[in-house]
């Protein structure tokens, strides 16, 4: 698909998440891409044949436990805080909204904290952990997203890394997002996974994401990852020119703008664009 097209038909999207999440970021928060295409896909590619590997199920209290610690003892700054814990009614109350049964990690994730609201210094590396009404209503505006492109989940071509592990739609219903950056793209859980990934995968997708890479095969495992790079140090929390209160915080190595581009990286996946 062209370019621009491709932007006039996804625009409204990031302006829709901006006005919602009441925030523009500067232009230093822009995202510096490598557009060069990888690979080409048709309108509506195959899905491979076999079923995915299920669900794990898993116990997060330790991984929490970690990243309390770690937070308590590094992040003392007053613009970093979490919401208190959700009720299991809210959560249930989102579980029904979104319409997919979400895993008790992901329930056990929600009871720790509902989340943080200050989308300029969230925990996952200047990413903030969505509230669950903020969950369901970044989930809504991708279905009204999809229905604005007459349910052609593949109207824009995307790609997968690993191959074949991801579905490579534009949109999947089944994708929730548990952050966002304020221009139109998330990590979150994959409930619809091709053959080669596993059910409640967590992936980085959106509105710049045509590669949907995956960066562990369970919301445990992601927790755990992102905890131990935080405990070996490879992090960077600076002032922000011009600011009493915030200060950036980001991967120290390698040293990027934004969180997805560095996790990309790290991992050997491909650029977000084809």
């Amino acid at each position: 698909m062209d370019r621009t097209r491709r932007n006039l038909l996804i625009g409204g999207l990031a302006l829709g998440t901006m006005v919602l999440a009441g925030l523009l970021r500067d232009a230093s928060a822009t995202r510096q891409r490598n557009r060069k295409v990888k690979r080409k896909m048709t309108d509506t590619p195959e899905r491979p044949a076999g079923t995915p590997k299920p669900m794990l199920d898993e116990d997060i209290a330790p991984v929490l436990a970690r990243l309390d610690a770690w937070y308590a003892a590094n992040l003392p700054l007053p613009e970093y805080g979490f919401n208190p814990p959700a009720t299991d009614a809210q959560i249930d109350a989102a579980e029904q909204s979104i319409g997919l049964k979400l895993p008790q990690a992901f329930r056990d994730l929600y009871r720790w904290h509902d989340g943080e609201h200050d989308d300029l210094c969230g925990h996952i590396y200047g990413l903030p952990l969505l509230p669950l009404e903020d969950v369901v209503a970044e989930h809504q505006l991708w279905q009204e997203t999809l229905e604005d492109i007459d349910g052609d989940r593949y109207a824009i071509s995307g790609g997968s890394w690993p191959d074949g592990a991801v579905d490579p739609a534009y949109i999947n219903p089944a994708w929730v997002p548990l952050t966002r950056d304020g221009g139109g793209n998330s990590i979150g859980l994959d409930f619809d996974p091709w053959p080669a990934g596993r059910v409640g995968q967590v992936i980085i997708f959106g509105r710049d994401e045509d590669v949907k890479v995956v960066l562990a095969e369970s919301l445990g495992h992601f927790l755990a990852w992102v905890a131990g790079l935080l405990e070996s140090g490879n992090f960077e929390l600076q002032p922000i020119e011009g600011e009493d209160q915030l200060h950036s915080f980001q991967l120290k190595e390698p040293s990027t703008d934004h969180f997805h581009d560095g996790v990309r990286a790290l991992l050997g996946a491909p650029d977000a664009y084809l």
